[in-house]
């Protein structure tokens, strides 16, 4: 059966629901409510106030309007009261709405102002008890309410009457004898993890005959959705186990990464040690490493990276080191070129930007071997970039990459081991989805002397005071970041503000202070410009955008001001502050909010508690979800419907287990017992199928 062919969707909503994803009945049944409404005796109403309550009543008078901006008034009952319900607009039509003695559900909230004698219901919708599937829904003490999207509400539909399509719906569907909802999972793993069949789920979240079905439902439909995020990433490592013999390195050939860690102006830590030995041990491997390096803000990452490329070139290979802006590949290029000039390593710095003659040069340097580390930026996927022999990719910031992107790169060699760099600590529970194919390790101690960044929250009205504070570290020698939000839904208006701001604070704040700006809409050699100022001490005070999150390190700059703080997530925050606290002298981060919201306000007082980064992130988390933390490069796998990665671990780790030993036991689902498994993932899921093949 066609989805238009159900009872009240019809050609035009089937046509809305494709625009949203829903082509068929297997996916109209994934539908799931965003709230429930409790039916309510009006005598009750007093006792639920959250807006979200139905009245099953009968209308019992209508009064109409003496002014056009007056509302209708209906005096409704239910036997165990009276309420009124004012209407505003509608003319004539209400008239032929409402008629006395017919029977309606009516979605509301209770008023404050309700009179003496009857309870006042502010109206949010209502649906018109006129036939027997109605009737039938009304019996369920819980109804659905469904997210309509824009498509869907063009076809004039409301919420309650959306409701009453997908219970008329069901009804249909499930009397349908030929009809039958597939299971797709395994009888053993509903039994061992007593989990709901498939189709009693779907019935149940819909239309619970008691509260607790709603969770018993969602966690099965939970499982359901990670158990195949969790298959996926369970054959994408399989993939990457067995698809071809990878670079085995030598880690005795190791006269040039000696070399480089017995000229170092200071001892490595033991976290750095740690994380060395993992990587080389991948490294040695005929297996093609995919290792994902986590170390907060100033742990050393850099170095761990370089000793990385240094192994492969000990064995005759080049490296690659992909950074998202060329800030950041300057950055390394210079810091990696400093350390390693001395031992005769050949470090070569490609990004768009360049000449044409100078990128030859640089072209053709990568192509005969004669590069070693060669850094960039998305220059580096480029067509015309060959390598002699890429051994290594070490991918920095990598959610600013998409996993297309990264895979290009990895073309570029023979197998090539992957190294894939954060400063964003992720939570456990991010880490097992987005990067669950990949082998972890953490750097979770900071070198010997790093002097925490004390941060303190400050209102909008002791500004003057800050100010004063910043001119006084200025005199003493210091240097300043101050940061304007830039926040993608109103960039221009944050733009405007910024360098508005920025004048203010060169001509009228700081008149006798050196002042600067960048922000991302700046040519690029603009941009540097004025970076390598404020690096060359020739700037006190450095106006910014989130532009430098990622960026250049300047150990002389040791405050940060973030202005409008509450308007950042807290991960962010912990980005920025990494850009002090470099040097010897104690760094401040100074973040001003004028948002009266305790919450908000709390949220970031974490940032004054802790310096921890995971658990900023975890905080992170659960405030703006995961979507919002990573952004929109990571394939989509957040669109979940029913899972919250907050409150849902247990299931998550279940899932893991449970399709990671599947897929250990049968690598391509060709046992019997797996077939659900099988039908359903190339059914639901074939347009990931290509993620698989992506390391």
């Amino acid at each position: 059966m066609e989805l238009k062919y159900l009872k009240g969707v019809g050609p035009k909503r089937a046509e809305a629901l494709s625009k949203i994803g829903i082509t068929d009945i297997q996916q109209f049944l994934r539908l799931v409510p965003r709230i429930y409404l409790k039916q309510v005796p009006i005598s009750r109403l007093r006792f639920h106030s959250d807006g979200n309550v139905l009245i099953n009543c009968t209308i019992t008078e209508i009064i109409k309007p003496r002014k056009t901006n007056h509302p209708y008034k209906l005096y409704v009952s239910d036997n165990t009261g009276i309420a009124e319900i004012p209407i505003f607009g509608g003319g004539e039509f209400r008239t032929k709405q409402f008629r006395l003695n017919d029977k309606f559900l009516f979605w509301g909230k209770l008023s404050d102002n309700h009179n003496k004698w009857a309870l006042k219901l502010d109206y949010r919708d209502h649906l018109k008890i006129d036939d027997e599937n109605v009737n039938e829904m009304v019996k369920f003490r819980l109804l659905p309410v469904y997210e309509l999207s824009g498509e869907l509400k063009k076809t004039w539909i409301r919420p309650l009457l959306f409701t009453k399509i997908v219970f008329n719906a069901f009804t249909e569907i499930f009397r349908n004898s030929k009809f039958k909802v597939e299971e797709t999972l395994p009888v053993a793993i509903l039994d061992s993890l007593s989990l709901r069949n498939l189709e009693d789920a779907i019935r149940r979240i819909n239309f619970p005959i008691v509260e607790s079905d709603i969770e018993t439902s969602r966690r099965r439909l939970a499982f359901d959705e990670l158990f195949y995020l969790e298959i996926m990433i369970a054959l994408r490592k399989n993939f990457q186990n067995t698809s071809g013999k990878g670079i085995s390195f030598n880690s005795g050939l190791n006269k040039i990464q000696s070399e480089f860690e017995g000229k170092l102006p200071f001892n490595l830590t033991n976290a750095q040690k740690k994380v060395i030995s993992e990587i080389k041990n991948d490294m040695a491997s005929e297996k093609s490493m995919n290792r994902l390096l986590q170390g907060d803000v100033g742990s050393g990452k850099t170095i761990v990276a370089v000793i990385s490329m240094l192994n492969a070139m000990d064995n005759g290979y080049q490296s690659a080191l992909m950074c998202p802006t060329e800030i950041l590949a300057q950055q390394h290029y210079i810091t990696i070129k400093n350390l390693t000039e001395k031992i005769g390593v050949n470090v070569t710095l490609l990004t768009g930007g360049q000449r044409k003659v100078v990128r030859e040069k640089l072209l053709s340097g990568i192509k005969t071997g004669e590069s070693n580390i060669i850094i960039g930026t998305h220059a580096l996927i480029q067509d015309k970039v060959e390598f002699n022999k890429l051994g290594l990719i070490v991918i920095d910031e990598q959610h600013k990459f998409g996993v297309m992107q990264r895979a290009k790169l990895k073309e570029k060699g023979n197998n090539p081991d992957t190294l894939i760099m954060t400063a964003t600590p992720i939570p456990r529970t991010l880490s097992l989805t987005v990067y669950g194919n990949l082998d972890v390790s953490i750097i979770d101690e900071l070198p010997v002397g790093r002097i925490p960044v004390k941060t303190v929250l400050r209102r909008e009205e002791e500004k003057p005071e800050v100010f004063e504070f910043i001119r006084g570290e200025v005199k003493k020698g210091r240097q300043v970041y101050i940061i304007f939000p830039l926040i993608e839904e109103s960039e221009k208006l944050d733009l405007k503000a910024a360098e508005t701001n920025f004048e203010i604070l060169k001509n009228k704040i700081f008149p006798d202070l050196r002042v600067g700006m960048v922000h991302g809409r700046v040519l690029w050699y603009e941009k540097d410009e004025e970076m390598e100022k404020f690096k060359n001490k020739e700037l006190d005070i450095l106006v910014a955008t989130t532009v430098i999150e990622v960026g250049i390190d300047i150990p002389n700059a040791n405050i940060m001001l973030i202005e409008d703080a509450h308007r950042f997530g807290l991960s962010q925050l912990h980005q920025l502050r990494g850009r002090v606290g470099r040097g010897a002298e104690q760094s401040y981060c100074i973040l001003i909010s004028n948002s009266g919201d305790e919450h908000v306000n709390s949220r970031l007082q974490i940032m004054c508690e802790t310096s921890d980064g995971f658990k900023i992130a975890e905080e992170d988390m659960k405030l703006r979800g995961p979507g919002e933390f990573f952004g929109t490069k990571q394939s989509g796998i957040f669109n979940f419907s029913c899972t919250d990665l907050n409150k849902d671990s247990d299931i998550l780790i279940k899932a893991r287990d449970e399709a990671f030993k599947i897929i250990e036991a049968d690598p391509m689902l060709r046992m019997d017992i797996n077939k659900p498994i099988r039908d359903n993932f190339i059914k639901n899921y074939k347009d990931s199928l290509y993620l698989i093949q992506i390391a």
